[in-house]
């Protein structure tokens, strides 16, 4: 049975054929619903053991839509919008909205796949000048208590790790950036999100943010 769930939500019917093609190469199992159903379709993927689920948002018009996604959605799993278009502006918006990653429609295959594997392994996946935009625009609001909360539940080893995610980093590059090993640093990782009820990076930047 598989274990990882790429759903398309709100899809057109000739957006949706690509996909099929896309969630074999990754070994995931597809499922085109709409976003009134997936609540209903996430409860039975959770009783599967280990099962993971990334959900695709089909946003034709982000910046009017965005407000209207189920919030209780985003509480929870991996979430990536697919637009008409992208642009940094655009990016920064997703990011700060929960998206772990976004696409637009022209995006080729190989770097579908780059990021969605960048997604199911706990990174996000924005381009470098949409991530850095929103770090810089982060930087100039006054460290929040949240900032401080992680600082007060976490080793020095940890913090370390916490900058170099709030700077983009991914698991490669802050293992090779400490010189230890990818593993290393995902125990680290996993150690923060259990100290502070964090699932994933994009709520880590939401949090440490707030």
């Amino acid at each position: 049975m598989l274990t990882k769930h790429l759903l398309i939500l709100d899809f057109p019917l000739h957006l949706q054929a690509p996909f099929h093609h896309l969630a074999n190469l990754i070994e995931c199992n597809l499922i085109a619903c709409n976003s009134s159903d997936a609540p209903a379709i996430l409860s039975t993927i959770a009783n599967i053991e280990n099962s993971t689920a990334v959900l695709i948002h089909y946003l034709e018009h982000p910046l009017q839509e965005i407000s209207y996604l189920p919030a209780d959605l985003f509480k929870s799993y991996l979430h990536i919008a697919y637009c008409p278009a992208l642009n940094v502006e655009l990016e920064v918006i997703l990011i700060s909205s929960g998206f772990h990653s976004a696409m637009c429609i022209d995006t080729n295959l190989v770097d579908q796949i780059q990021s969605l594997n960048k997604v199911l392994d706990g990174d996000i996946s924005f381009s470098d000048k949409a991530l850095s935009k929103y770090i810089l625009q982060k930087k100039r609001v006054p460290s929040s208590g949240n900032r401080a909360k992680i600082l007060a539940v976490t080793t020095k080893k940890e913090q370390q790790i916490l900058s170099l995610i709030l700077h983009g980093l991914t698991n490669e590059e802050m293992a090779k950036e400490l010189n230890i090993s990818v593993n290393t640093v995902k125990m680290h990782v996993q150690n923060i999100y259990k100290k502070t009820k964090i699932k994933n990076r994009g709520q880590l930047f939401a949090y440490a943010a707030g």
